[in-house]
């Protein structure tokens, strides 16, 4: 069976946050000492503050990748853990003041994937209960 579009691509939007995400964990589990220093929080603490944050993101963003494995499958589970990341998105999205343009792009993801997640008609009905 042939997925829809909206899937497909919420998948693939997915696998781009999982990626950039895995991305962003390594960095920070290997350069925890650079980033404590230069937040301004450097010594054994603040560096294994770092650390943890970033096996946490490392965690999230593999279980993004497995959920949008499990999503090409039409697993309902996958699709309701995507779009509580997706909504907490927004919500990071919103919160950031740092750098608006990585904000910006967040957000953009986020809702295209809660669109064709939650909203999309095609999709809503690959993911509609069994009538009997």
């Amino acid at each position: 069976m042939m997925l829809p579009s909206g899937v497909r691509t919420a998948r693939l939007i997915a696998y781009v946050q999982g990626a950039l995400g895995v991305l962003n964990g390594a960095l920070l589990i290997f350069g925890g000492a650079a980033y404590a220093t230069v937040g301004g929080v450097g010594g054994t603490g603040g560096t294994a503050l770092y650390v943890a944050i970033g096996v946490l993101v490392l965690a999230i963003s593999v279980l993004l990748i497995w959920a949008g494995r499990l999503l090409g499958r039409l697993s309902r589970p996958a699709r309701v853990g995507i779009l509580a990341f997706e909504y907490a998105s927004i919500v990071l999205g919103l919160l950031s003041y740092a750098d608006p343009l990585q904000a910006a792009l967040r957000i953009v993801l986020a809702v295209v994937a809660i669109y064709y997640l939650q909203f999309d008609a095609r999709t809503r009905a690959v993911f509609a209960p069994p009538t009997a």
